[in-house]
């Protein structure tokens, strides 16, 4: 089959849903299928296996400021005016969006003729006035994790299938952890680190643990990611006398990320705002590090408490505290924490079980069709 991710950011930043489209796409390549990602302009190939089509877009930032869902839905209006011939003219057997705001190029397309399944493979919750109109051209709901499926259903009134996120557990393994990437980030050879994903931006709630950290001597922490928080984040690691023990990375290719990571003793994700589900918490228990997350959203699907990690309450400074003192004072269990999370994530969370279960779907859809 030929098929489309289509989604603005793809082209050109590095966060999880970004990582779907990259990763899912070079796991159905290498499943015999061609992919295609339509994405802004701005960034480059994340991989070869899949074709990077870069169109122009209007940034979001341009249109007057009635609100941020307004401003997101009429950036991805004016992709679509440059992306609707490209969608009619591919040809595609599929077409995959990841969220509300492309809703309206899928229906455009659909009326233009375009007879690509249509697939929805929602991130989040971002719904508008008019959603449910042009939702009408998707054929297929997916979700990935049933806590945000519950949430596409109570919308839209469709049926939604959860297929979990993944990882390739061949990039992603405890056996890149060096030393040499520790010195390269200027951390200790010997000291316990803490690391974190993603972008710094106020609700992923890193200020927990750069409060927590006057609490842990000799603890250094990684933060792996870029964004409006960061010099926040900079001065408040002043403020508590930990600047010399906190390392900012900046945003990092994702090549780059497996070994970052395994350098690490413990992933946290504190995030206060809603997770979906959580790529960045798969790649690092694949990584065999134990992950302290947000008792909230789909983390709670992904991480066993007390098995691989532990569930925490959200924004509770104290309960965090107490928790990375715990885990960090008993490097042992953090390693049998971690061996248990890589092997949840062999079993129930790789890219290539996911970018199956897709074809299936698509394929069956297909089918009924013809």
């Amino acid at each position: 089959m030929k098929i489309c991710f289509y989604n603005l950011t793809a082209g050109f930043k590095t966060g999880g849903l970004e990582t779907y489209c990259w990763e899912v796409g070079r796991a159905l390549a290498g499943q015999g299928h061609e992919v295609h990602i339509l994405g802004g302009t701005g960034g480059a190939p994340r991989n070869d296996a899949v074709k990077l089509i870069a169109l122009p877009y209007r940034s979001r930032d341009t249109f007057p400021n009635l609100g941020t869902r307004f401003r997101k839905l009429m950036e991805r209006v004016s992709f679509a005016k440059a992306a609707l011939p490209r969608l009619l003219a591919e040809n595609y057997d599929a077409v995959v969006v990841n969220k509300p705001y492309d809703f309206p190029a899928l229906w455009w397309a659909r009326c233009a003729g375009m007879k690509a399944v249509t697939a929805v493979r929602s991130g989040g919750t971002e719904f508008y006035f008019g959603d449910r109109f042009f939702a009408r051209a998707v054929d297929l709901w997916l979700s990935t994790s049933r806590y945000n499926a519950d949430q596409v259903e109570g919308r839209y009134g469709h049926s939604v299938v959860v297929i979990p996120n993944g990882v390739a557990p061949e990039l992603f393994q405890p056996a890149l952890r060096s030393a040499v990437t520790r010195t390269a980030l200027g951390v200790p050879a010997g000291v316990p680190l803490i690391v974190s994903t993603g972008r710094l931006v106020g609700w992923k709630g890193l200020h927990l643990i750069l409060r927590a950290l006057p609490d842990l001597p000799g603890v250094h922490y990684l933060a792996i990611g870029d964004g409006e928080a960061r010099p926040g984040l900079e001065t408040l690691a002043r403020e508590q006398g930990v600047a010399d023990r906190v390392h900012f990375a900046g945003e990092v290719r994702h090549d780059r990320l497996p070994a970052m990571l395994a350098s690490g003793d413990l992933f946290v994700q504190p995030s206060v705002g809603e997770e979906a589900f959580g790529i960045s918490v798969v790649e690092a228990m694949a990584s065999g590090l134990p992950t302290l997350v947000s008792n909230q959203g789909g983390l709670r699907e992904i991480v066993l408490d007390g098995v691989t990690g532990a569930l925490l309450p959200v924004g509770d400074a104290v309960a965090w505290q107490a928790a990375l003192r715990s885990h960090l004072a008993d490097l042992p269990r953090c390693r049998t924490q971690g061996e248990a999370a890589r092997t949840r994530v062999l079993e129930n969370y790789t890219w290539a079980a996911n970018a199956q279960r897709l074809a299936t779907l698509i394929a069956a859809v297909r089918h009924h069709r013809s």
